[in-house]
């Protein structure tokens, strides 16, 4: 038994049993991945990977044991090597950071500049995703930590910490109707084409929610990842926008108007997640504290 046979077998499971997608992942060949796991398997003396002819469906019941150990021990490894890394060259590294597109446009970026000045020879590198996406990422080991919403299905291997919540606007070209409106309502919204996040996203995926529950169909015209592109289509009139409250800038978004709608789309948690058992240096806990000490007290994405 090796740590190469437990991360082959890792890889293939959070590839989702295609060895191909793993032999690209770890830069290596398909014979050599299921030979590993083959010999891995005698060794053992039980079959971990269902097979259906030449196809792998899943992991068995012994399978699904042992990837759980194997997830534990390739994490234990790599603590080791940053414990290494931490005494032997100190505030010198990488910190990767997944996070959703909003938090890299709006909350990240005086956080991870003043980051910088502090460790100028730690290497940020930001990867953006939704949060399905990014728990993935966390728990294979891709990422340092996250901002992110929480995956609704939840994972016991992430540590979830509290940071702050989503709140929405409404965004509409100059001279709509709604902006006679002095009481804002889903019955008026849904009478307009409206613009939302992709419903991979927690904003996109409640907003739809929301006026299912009060009987109404909304008439979403245009669903996107990126606030930026929904409010570049908001100023030629294709539709509303509703989304988070932190992407509405005063400054920049002049040709826009905006009405809160806070009390239309319940908030949505907003959390530092990091991987169970993953070891911090020394920097990954002070951008945790940065991220903490810039808490707003309302924030989206």
């Amino acid at each position: 038994m090796n740590l190469q046979q437990l991360k082959y077998l890792c890889a293939v499971v959070e590839s989702k049993f295609s060895v191909s997608k793993a032999s690209d992942r770890l830069y290596t060949s398909q014979p050599g991945i299921s030979k590993q796991i083959q010999l891995f398997e005698r060794e053992l003396g039980v079959t971990l990977l269902e097979r259906k002819g030449n196809r792998i469906i899943g992991l068995t019941p012994p399978g699904k044991e042992v990837y759980l150990v194997a997830q534990r021990m390739l994490s234990d490894a790599g603590n080791l090597k940053k414990i290494g890394e931490e005494f032997s060259s100190k505030n010198k590294g990488l910190l990767v950071v997944a996070t959703t597109h909003i938090h890299a446009r709006y909350t990240l970026p005086k956080i991870i500049h003043k980051f910088s000045e502090k460790y100028p020879n730690v290497t940020v590198s930001l990867r953006q995703g939704h949060p399905a996406q990014i728990a993935n990422w966390i728990i294979s080991g891709e990422v340092d930590l996250a901002i992110s919403a929480a995956e609704t299905e939840g994972h016991e291997e992430l540590v979830l910490m509290p940071y702050s919540t989503i709140e929405r606007c409404i965004l509409f070209s100059a001279k709509h109707p709604l902006e006679k409106i002095k009481l804002l309502t889903l019955e008026a919204l849904a009478k307009f084409p409206l613009i939302s996040l992709d419903a991979n996203f927690a904003g996109g995926a409640s907003v739809k929610e929301v006026f299912e529950e009060c009987g109404l169909k909304p008439n979403i015209v245009l669903s996107a990842a990126d606030t930026d592109v929904i409010k570049t289509y908001v100023e030629i009139g294709h539709g509303v926008a509703i989304v988070p409250s932190i992407a509405f800038d005063p400054d920049r978004d002049k040709a826009l108007r905006y009405l809160d709608a806070s009390h239309l789309f319940p908030p949505t948690p907003i959390f530092i997640q990091i991987r169970q058992g993953k070891y911090l240096r020394h920097y990954m806990e002070d951008f945790i504290s940065m991220v903490n000490l810039a808490r707003p007290q309302k924030t989206s994405g």
